[in-house]
């Protein structure tokens, strides 16, 4: 296993709270979305980047160098397949609108695909 990469679990970890920003204010035009804690993001996603830097660690930088997509392949599958079910059946349960179940899905996807890129580039 190769060692995780700190630097790009830091830093994706950092850009969480500004993917969301940019998703819910720009993307979907939400006024009122930016109103949360960024600090709490960004500490809440460290703990997930620091499993995919275990993940992509564990695949190798010999492999990765190889095969690039894995770091979206990764990232991405992640949010479709765990992420999204998850905050769904949340949703569900609790009765919240297809819309806003629609917009978080799109916002994870977002911060997932962009911690795999942040670990591409600091590959």
């Amino acid at each position: 296993m190769d060692p995780i990469n700190w630097a790009a679990v830091a830093v994706s970890s950092a850009l969480a709270p500004v993917t969301g920003l940019l998703w819910y204010r720009v993307v979907l035009k939400h006024p009122r979305s930016g109103v949360w804690n960024a600090a709490v993001a960004a500490a809440l996603h460290f703990v997930a980047a620091l499993m995919i830097g275990h993940a992509l660690a564990r695949i190798g930088a010999d492999r990765l160098a190889v095969k690039p997509w894995l770091y979206w392949m990764q990232t991405g599958g992640i949010a479709l397949a765990f992420i999204i079910p998850a905050v769904w059946t949340s949703y569900i349960r609790i009765g919240a609108r297809f819309r806003d179940a629609m917009a978080d899905a799109g916002y994870w996807v977002a911060v997932y695909l962009v911690t795999g890129t942040v670990f591409w580039a600091f590959r």
